[in-house]
């Protein structure tokens, strides 16, 4: 799955991956993770992965509440994790919504359009912790690690909610085919990661080596040949959301600089990854 030439897919999360999965039973409680909160107050839903013999069992809760929610990864396992959330629609088998990961995972192939892409966590280091937030909706959620195969579920219950997110140091908007970011900086940043398009969208960040120009990184994903004209060492990633929703993460950007911004999802209806649609962005980081 990883080549020298080629930016990390262990962070491009399920609908870029090319993975197998094997069915695990998710690991939690019985407990609700939160509770309706009218003040603006995120509420939390803490889920923890370890190793299991080649997967990975998770420790969350099997319910949370509508609304605003702080979602937390505790990474206990021995390699880099995410957590990729999927929004179910209608009533689909856990062997059902498996098959659809396999399939949209292999790349290209057509997202099933009762499977929504639910915004998570993004890659987090073994031994670390990481947190999002965002608005859950009512509804049956699956959730996806693409570091090690595993799965898990939980309900979201409640009504629909009308909570907005807090206040973000800077924004980045996803849309087709490219990025607008405002207020990025070296160091500690809270984004407002927004996907403004119809199309699912995530965003990685790179940042940009020497003279090299956006076109050189579009041609580089293109042909994967010659030597990368980013730092791919120095990965910042998000996870997957569906258009016209939109999420709080924390990411450290590294030096000032010109960075590029691209996204590795395909359009529903399948087809290239959107970077080689021309999904490539170059963003000045103060």
């Amino acid at each position: 799955m990883l080549t020298p030439n080629r930016p990390r897919l262990r962070a491009l999360t399920l609908l870029a991956a090319v993975l197998s999965l094997v069915l695990i039973a998710a690991c939690g409680d019985d407990d609700t993770s939160g509770s309706g909160v009218d003040s603006g107050d995120a509420a939390p839903f803490d889920v923890s992965v370890e190793n299991a013999g080649g997967s990975v069992a998770f420790d969350a809760p099997q319910r949370a509440a509508a609304g605003l929610t702080a979602i937390t990864l505790a990474n206990e396992s021995k390699k880099p994790e995410d957590l990729q959330l999927i929004k179910v629609e209608g009533k689909r088998s856990e062997q059902e919504v498996v098959a659809a990961y396999n399939q949209v995972g292999r790349g290209g192939a057509p997202i099933p359009a009762w499977f929504l892409a639910g915004g998570g966590v993004p890659t987090t280091g073994s031994g670390d912790s990481a947190t999002v937030e965002q608005v859950l909706e009512p509804g049956t959620y699956y959730g996806f690690t693409s570091g090690t195969q595993g799965h898990m579920s939980f309900q979201v219950t409640g009504q629909a909610s009308d909570a907005e997110l807090p206040e973000a140091d800077a924004t980045v908007s996803a849309f087709e085919y490219g990025f607008k970011a405002e207020g990025l900086k070296s160091g500690e940043n809270r984004i407002r990661f927004e996907n403004m398009g119809a199309q699912p969208h995530h965003m990685l960040a790179f940042p940009i080596i020497g003279n090299a120009s956006v076109e050189d990184v579009k041609q580089f994903v293109k042909t994967e040949k010659g030597k990368p004209p980013v730092d791919f060492e120095q990965e910042v990633s998000t996870a997957v959301l569906e258009g016209q929703t939109s999420q709080l993460v924390d990411v450290k950007l590294g030096k000032p600089g010109r960075y590029a911004l691209l996204c590795f999802i395909s359009d529903r209806q399948g087809g290239p990854p959107h970077a080689l649609k021309g999904m490539v962005t170059e963003v000045d980081v103060e």
